[in-house]
């Protein structure tokens, strides 16, 4: 019988060779790893044949152990069980709690088509725990996610959707995420544009604006300092904290010549056949440019006149979101120009908005960064005279210079004493914009 030392030593030699050959993929290493792959490849197995059952415990369980063990299967494998899960997310699964453990199980997943499911069911579920879930795991996402995000994103037709899915990554607060940034900040649609750079923003802490070759020096600094332990970008997992609200400060558009600075804009445009078919077709691309550039942290109010006022969402401030700016385009190419002009009306009603917008935020206790801004765009003739002048002077009277600023562009070349009126009563500018 060997001695006490010798048995201990062996003890210890066997340790050690047991611990290198799962470190080096040994014989032990590699029959443990076919063993736990095995082991997943049943559990992916029994999902299958649990999703089709209607026992929810079953269902539960299965979910969770696929989730559990998913590390262990290969990319292909990975393949098969996202495509089970998210057969199960889309088509036949209704139960809010199995959504959700679907949702974390295809988040464990290193495969991009496994992240597609979860980055979708953040934009829309029916369930609100489910679509939160997959919030949580999109803002802890990794390398995986960003290319599961370039594939939606090459695919998809809507620039609003496209934009939506930018502003995600604005949230992520990550900056792996600037490649995939830079390059839509040449995306053929504006809206998609003002996400690209908006996120930009949120994840660099600068603001260079549109400009693509700042952000490109921003980037190559941020590469050049990145430690290198940091190796490349995982899903963390776990509860993340929202992220707080980003207060976008570059993305400040021309209207006009007009540098757009305000966080609530009031437009109103006049498309009365006095200012001319040109004039008419200019004014709805400079609005449609301007909007779709603005950040989404921007509240904006539009409406356009005529003979007759026409108030895009009713005349309410809404955020300038991506859906919010195609819905505006959409009812710009709805509107025709009219023969009359009832600028008085008109400009008590952009007055109302601004008056309500001012009381609005006192209320809320929101803090005026700018000054609520009304930007009022015509050739300044009424020739209907609906509304007594003085309906407008008594509210022009009213305003607060340190609350609300009114700018005039005066479309046409003549003169407008009215439009010149609005803007020095009003504290802004009245200008003159070339043809």
């Amino acid at each position: 019988m060997p001695s006490r030392p010798r048995t201990h030593a062996r003890r210890v030699l066997v340790s050690m060779t047991v611990a290198f050959c799962l470190l080096a993929g040994g014989p032990l290493g590699s029959a443990r790893a076919e063993s736990d792959a095995r082991t997943a490849q049943e559990a992916v197995t029994a999902l299958k044949r649990a999703l089709k059952k209607d026992d929810l415990a079953q269902r539960k369980i299965a979910v969770r152990d696929v989730g559990r063990l998913c590390g262990h299967l290969n990319r292909a494998q990975q393949l098969g069980a996202a495509k089970v899960l998210r057969k199960g997310l889309e088509q036949t699964e209704d139960d809010p709690e199995v959504r959700r453990l679907m949702v974390r199980a295809l988040a464990r997943m290193a495969h991009e088509h496994a992240w597609i499911p979860v980055i979708l069911t953040s934009t829309d579920d029916r369930h609100p725990a489910v679509k939160a879930q997959a919030r949580q795991e999109v803002l802890s996402g990794g390398a995986d996610e960003l290319k599961a995000f370039a594939k939606i994103l090459a695919n998809e037709t809507s620039a609003s959707f496209r934009a939506e899915l930018l502003l995600m990554l604005r949230d992520r607060r990550k900056p792996d995420a600037a490649p995939l940034l830079l390059e839509r900040l040449g995306d053929k649609s504006r809206i998609v544009q003002a996400a690209a750079a908006e996120a930009l923003e949120a994840v660099s802490g600068e603001a260079h604006g549109y400009d693509v070759q700042r952000w490109k020096a921003w980037h190559a600094r941020w590469l050049a300092n990145r430690p290198k332990e940091a190796g490349p970008s995982v899903s963390t997992g776990g509860d993340v904290p929202e992220p707080p609200p980003h207060i976008s400060r570059s993305l400040r558009p021309d209207f006009y010549g007009l540098r757009l600075t305000a966080k609530d804009i009031v437009f109103v445009v006049d498309i009365s056949g006095s200012v001319g078919s040109g004039g008419f077709g200019r004014a709805k691309k400079q609005i449609i440019d301007a909007v779709s550039l603005l950040g989404s942290d921007v509240h904006v109010a539009a409406l356009f006149f005529s003979d007759k006022v026409h108030m895009w969402k009713k005349g309410a401030m809404v955020p300038a979101s991506p859906l919010n700016k195609e819905d505006l385009i959409l009812f710009l190419r709805g509107l025709e120009p009219g023969r009359s002009t009832d600028v008085y009306t008109s400009l008590n009603a952009g007055l109302a908005i601004l008056d309500h917008r001012v009381k609005a935020k006192q209320k809320a206790k929101e803090p005026f960064r700018e000054p609520v801004t009304m930007i009022t765009v015509s050739d300044g003739r009424d020739n209907m005279a609906a509304l007594p002048p003085r309906v407008v002077a008594d509210k022009l009277d009213r305003l607060d210079p340190a609350l609300t600023v009114l700018h005039s562009i005066v479309l046409g070349s003549k003169p407008s004493p009215l439009m010149k009126a609005i803007a020095t009563r009003g504290g802004g500018h009245c200008l003159y914009p070339k043809r």
